[in-house]
């Protein structure tokens, strides 16, 4: 322990400019924000991916999905940027030495982003036809690795005693590190993995319902197809949940199942969410008129998320708590300078209406060009 204490870096003299729990509100909000929009990327990505494989997908849902990829993808990443941020300023002293460790495996995080988003527009453009497979599988691979070094680094920031083991264990001229031996890593990343695909088939299924009002086959079409998608990897996600849980420690996982009041309450409240999800999607693809129910999975869905992240949130306070516990936000020097918080919150929210405007205009020239 004390060798572990001895590898983090001391706090910076550099004073927060925010009170630590408003950076933690505003790191919650961008953080759900982008993890939306990533579920929507990724899974998308791994629906076209598998549809190319097997040939099995539906065309009205493949064009559905090309055509949000470009702008989901481009606001995965502008919304990431905010979180990342926030992670640095909060966890600087336990996320840069993590980071570092990986080395080549983080930095090519940004070689990755670039090529297989470069990926997505080739496929979109529809010019590379005898290719077209291969350019989306290799963007899917890319973003999945993305995912991967992210976990990596997560684990690794939170359980500093790995740092200097993955330091001895490579050759000095090799400098690719990643966490393997963590045994929360892989069900962690199975579990963002199934959410991903998940959210994509529920957002699916919502674009399906509005489709039917105006295109009913193609609307039903697209409505069950994202419904199966979001109801089969919700299901197996249970399962995987249940080993993300499980391979933590006992007494981390114990704060989930009653030892902590909010950590229980958010966790099976999302839970129960999902559950209500799944059986308002099931609904919706024999009813008449499925976009009250599609409407409610949807909203159940982003409650979930909310509650999960806050969870997640939760399991990194206690993970540092154990393995750093002279890790104290409450002993960094705050000097909170508003006028800053205030432009940062000030043109967010103008971001985001910049945001929904730009789409209003998207889905106008859309309807536009089909008319």
């Amino acid at each position: 322990m004390k060798e572990t204490l001895s590898l983090i870096p001391t706090f910076e003299p550099i004073p927060l400019p925010a009170p630590v729990w408003l950076l933690q509100v505003l790191f919650f909000v961008t953080f759900v924000l982008h993890i939306i929009l990533m579920d929507m990327t990724l899974g998308g990505l791994v629906l076209l991916s598998y549809g190319e494989i097997s040939k099995r997908m539906s065309e009205p849902l493949r064009r559905w999905i090309v055509g949000y990829l470009p702008v989901t993808t481009a606001f995965t990443m502008t919304t990431g940027i905010a979180p990342l941020l926030f992670l640095q300023v909060l966890y600087g002293q336990l996320f840069f030495p993590a980071a570092i460790l990986i080395a080549w495996a983080w930095f090519l995080v940004i070689i990755a982003l670039l090529l297989g988003y470069y990926g997505i527009y080739a496929y979109a453009s529809n010019g590379l036809v005898r290719w077209r497979s291969w350019v989306i599988i290799g963007s899917t691979i890319l973003f999945l690795y993305v995912a991967f070094a992210f976990n990596n680094a997560i684990t690794l920031m939170v359980t500093p005693f790995r740092w200097w083991e993955i330091w001895q264990e490579r050759p000095p001229g090799v400098h690719f590190n990643l966490n393997i031996w963590e045994q929360t890593l892989f069900p962690r990343f199975l579990h963002f993995f199934l959410g991903a695909i998940a959210v994509a088939g529920l957002i699916s299924a919502l674009y399906g319902a509005i489709a039917m009002r105006s295109r009913p086959d193609e609307g039903k079409q697209i409505l069950g197809a994202g419904v199966s998608w979001f109801i089969g990897a919700t299901l197996v996600n249970y399962l995987g949940g249940i080993l993300f849980l499980f391979t933590h420690e006992k007494q981390i996982w114990q704060a989930f199942v009653g030892g902590n009041f909010l950590a229980t309450i958010l966790l099976w409240g999302a839970v129960v969410l999902s559950v209500l999800a799944i059986a308002f999607a099931w609904l919706s693809r024999r009813a008449e008129q499925p976009m009250p129910l599609v409407l409610a999975a949807t909203v159940s869905i982003a409650l979930t998320i909310v509650g999960m992240s806050g969870a997640r949130f939760i399991l990194r306070s206690l993970l540092i708590a154990r393995h750093a516990p002279n890790f104290d936000l409450s002993k960094i020097p705050v000097q909170p300078q508003w006028g800053i918080i205030l432009l940062f919150i000030v043109l967010f929210l103008a971001g985001i209406g910049v945001v929904v405007w730009m789409l209003m205009q998207l889905k106008r020239a859309q309807v536009t060009s089909a008319a």
